[in-house]
């Protein structure tokens, strides 16, 4: 959320600074009002190539959803189509199994029967045809004779159509189980054919979700990266409108001063006017006595010496005022803003939260959760509030000897200042943490030499600062 800043002056006198607003040149505001502008639209230029990177990035994975979609629904119409073969599979499956089992019984019955028919043929084959002659011998007429040979014609008939009705059913069988078998190549084959599409379906599908899933990253980093530009914009812009004031109160005050030395310059032309009066006026009455006193002397005829001249008015030289001296430079400004060890320096190091160089720009001291955070030197409060990678900060902005300096508490667990708010040197402005990005409970303490900038150009080691 973008925090509202409070835009308050810099160029109040800074408890423990005891530096002016004149302590500042119009000429250095005015540069770095510029510098502060040239990045504010740096920003705003980025910023809006990355929100139209994030539109067609969104744009993109929009596309890719759609597509991701129709391949999960071939896929699923391709699942309900091999749910049904597989349907189809199993019943064939059955049915080839029924014919099999019942071919199987008929295989049986008929070699039963051929072993009885082919036991009676070996029989008749030893012995003849006593048997059937044996029948045919006892019969008592004729009649019962054609009745006798009847039957028996009938019973080789018989035996005869039994053999070729379960040689016929077998035959039957055996084709029914070979298109039974047939079908169900034929399907395992069509089923084969679908879980290999399934299979290349399955790819191309992975293929669209890791697209979806890197285009998914994509937007969440324009997002972060777009979230941070705005962020920047909002600091870069609270501290143009502080230059801004600053340089209003720098005008107001140098017509202040104009206005005064006019005053000056008119009260002294009165002054030395009033001057040359008084002395025109006593010379002329020095004059009219010398003339007297000379009478007087010519009148009584006595010598008398003539009285000194009337010495020039003395006019009065202003007392030298003694030169300002350009500030000297303050060696340790600042104050430790909490106790504690240093567990990361300033420079370069490996982020201990991706492991990637980088160059570390301040000074991470760690403490107990909770320890109270103070101001290392009296200035205005630029943000307090949430930022990315931060976490909670403050941002103080300082006039040091004429010069602009800003420092940064970063992973506070709680904030107690306000934007725009004035501090002194020690003030609490918050209560150690870890929040944003941290491992663990410690301050990340900033040094800046000048406006906070967006990469943090201006940041210098903090210990050579600190007292």
């Amino acid at each position: 959320m973008k925090v509202r800043f409070c835009s308050t002056v810099l160029s109040l006198a800074l408890i423990g600074s005891s530096v002016s607003v004149q302590a500042t040149s119009k000429e250095d505001l005015l540069k770095e009002q510029q510098e502060v502008e040239s990045r504010l639209q740096e920003t705003e230029q980025s910023q809006n190539q990355t929100s139209e990177k994030l539109v067609l990035t969104k744009q993109e994975r929009k596309e890719a959803k759609v597509r991701l979609d129709e391949v999960n629904s071939r896929l699923e119409d391709l699942a309900s189509k091999i749910a049904d073969q597989q349907a189809a599979v199993s019943v064939a499956k059955e049915e080839l199994a029924i014919v099999t089992r019942a071919v199987g019984q008929t295989e049986s019955k008929l070699r039963t029967q051929e072993k009885l028919i082919g036991d009676r043929l070996r029989s008749v084959q030893r012995d003849g045809d006593v048997k059937y002659i044996e029948v045919l011998l006892d019969a008592k007429d004729f009649g019962d004779l054609i009745s006798r040979f009847s039957t028996v014609s009938e019973i080789i008939k018989q035996d005869d159509g039994v053999l070729q009705t379960y040689q016929a059913n077998v035959k039957q069988l055996t084709e029914q189980r070979s298109e039974q078998e047939l079908v169900l190549g034929q399907l395992k084959k069509e089923q084969r054919k679908l879980l290999i599409l399934q299979t290349r379906i399955i790819a191309e599908s992975e293929v669209k979700r890791t697209l979806v899933v890197r285009l998914n990253s994509q937007v969440e980093q324009l997002q972060q990266e777009q979230f941070t530009k705005a962020e920047e914009a909002a600091i870069l812009e609270d501290q143009q409108r502080l230059i801004s004031r600053q340089l209003e109160e720098l005008r107001a005050a140098e017509l202040r001063a104009q206005q005064e030395a006019k005053e000056r310059a008119e009260a002294a032309q009165r002054a030395a006017a009033a001057r040359e009066a008084e002395a025109a006026a006593e010379a002329e009455r020095q004059a009219e006595q010398e003339a007297k006193a000379e009478k007087e002397q010519q009148e009584q005829n006595q010598p008398t010496s003539r009285p000194p001249t009337a010495s020039e008015p003395v006019t009065e030289t202003p007392s030298a005022q003694p030169e300002t001296s350009e500030p000297g430079t303050i060696v340790k400004p600042f104050l430790l803003p909490v106790t504690g060890y240093v567990s990361s320096p300033f420079g370069p190091r490996n982020n201990p939260l991706t492991g990637k160089s980088e160059r570390h720009t301040g000074l991470d001291l760690v403490n107990a959760k909770g320890t109270p955070i103070k101001a290392a030197a009296g200035g205005i409060v630029l943000r307090a509030g949430s930022a990315t990678g931060y976490g909670n900060v403050v941002m103080i902005t300082h006039l040091i000897d004429g010069k602009v300096w800003t420092t940064v508490y970063g992973h506070l667990d709680s904030v107690s200042v306000k934007a725009g708010q004035t501090v002194m040197p020690g003030d609490i402005v918050g209560k150690l943490g870890s929040t944003g990005w941290s491992t663990g409970p410690h301050l990340h303490f900033e040094i800046h030499r000048g406006e906070w900038a967006v990469g943090q150009p201006n940041a210098v080691n903090p210990a050579p600062y600190i007292l």
